[in-house]
């Protein structure tokens, strides 16, 4: 009950004061949105010796279909709302969040394209800006600057920003190199299809790391990440049945909705993805049952739990820069 009154009330607040009740914007001088508008992110400040780097979910598009500007596959213009729901990590009021008092950097996304896009596309009728890439060194560069010197670093996203958040870990695993840091990435295991032509449309910025292919596959970045960074902890969350990856994958398949047949195909697949990099002894997972899609936006990280082990002592312990069991059948 009391959580549930801290929740209502900072939501009032947020929405009686905007967002820099807890949030600062941060405009990016030639920043793009992937229709055009302008891009901005936010910090809530903190600690400066302990920093989120967080980047956000919201789908993706890749051809005439998926990026037509009805379709609801991916954001095209700056959306906060888990900053005004403040739930999960985003309870900025609530002591058990592990990530209570640290500086937040909040990458949003809105350019289809993983947060690693370099190409503006014609897609006929329409263009769409795909410069996640701009966007996210901007953040990145950002906090570089304003906070050198962390003593512990969480760089992570929810699904199309789990992508984001360890795509771009290289750079601050190389920026941050005295600095305890731990990548998670939340609901984006890289199940794709053979002839996924997103990479191609994207022209995206990439790890450079040894062992990756072209394009890489999640699997490997985690593992390259592992390797070439071994005081660093490489983690990710999926439930088994992850109904919004599955979508996504029936999508690729060009299928209108997900069959049983791609359902277990994507599954099947997912576990393989996760259990790849598990030769490396500072890489980590947590599968959970179900289908539900992320859990560091929502209040379930403060509840779950698959046999022993609760995710927010997980979650804790990864942000303590320890390596936490792995989890799942």
């Amino acid at each position: 009950m009391k959580r549930l009154i801290a929740l209502v009330l900072l939501l009032a607040l947020a929405l009686a004061q905007g967002l820099e009740a807890f949030w600062k914007a941060v405009e990016v001088p030639g920043g793009v949105c992937a229709d055009g508008s302008p891009y901005r992110f936010y910090v809530s400040p903190g600690d400066p010796k302990k920093v989120v780097l967080d980047f956000q979910g919201g789908g993706a598009c890749w051809d005439p279909a998926t990026c037509n500007p009805q379709s609801p596959t991916y954001r095209k213009r700056v959306d906060v709302q888990e900053l005004l729901l403040a739930q999960g990590i985003y309870n900025r009021m609530s002591a058990a969040n592990p990530f209570f008092g640290w500086t937040h950097v909040f990458v949003p996304y809105c350019t289809g394209d993983l947060h690693v896009g370099r190409a503006t596309v014609d897609y006929g009728s329409f263009k769409v800006h795909h410069q996640g890439a701009r966007n996210a060194q901007a953040a990145l560069e950002y906090a570089f600057r304003n906070y050198p010197n962390p003593e512990r670093v969480f760089v992570t996203g929810c699904s199309a920003g789990a992508y984001g958040a360890v795509l771009w870990a290289d750079k601050a695993l190389a920026t941050y190199k005295n600095a305890q840091i731990a990548v998670c990435g939340d609901a984006g295991v890289g199940v794709v299809t053979g002839d996924f032509p997103g990479f191609a449309a994207w022209k995206p910025r990439l790890p450079e790391l040894p062992g990756l292919s072209s394009p890489p596959r999640m699997w490997e970045v985690y593992r390259a990440l592992a390797q070439a960074y071994p005081k660093a902890v490489l983690a990710q969350y999926t439930t088994l049945l992850d109904g919004t990856q599955i979508s996504f994958y029936a999508l690729m398949k060009k299928e209108a909705a997900p069959s049983e047949a791609t359902a277990r195909e994507w599954a099947e697949e997912a576990r393989k993805a996760v259990l790849a990099p598990a030769g490396e002894v500072n890489y980590t997972y947590y599968l959970a049952p179900g289908s539900q899609h992320c859990i560091l936006p929502r209040p379930e990280l403060y509840t779950l739990k698959v046999g022993e082990v609760s995710f927010l002592e997980w979650l804790k312990a990864l942000a303590e820069g320890k390596t936490p069991p792995r989890v799942g059948p």
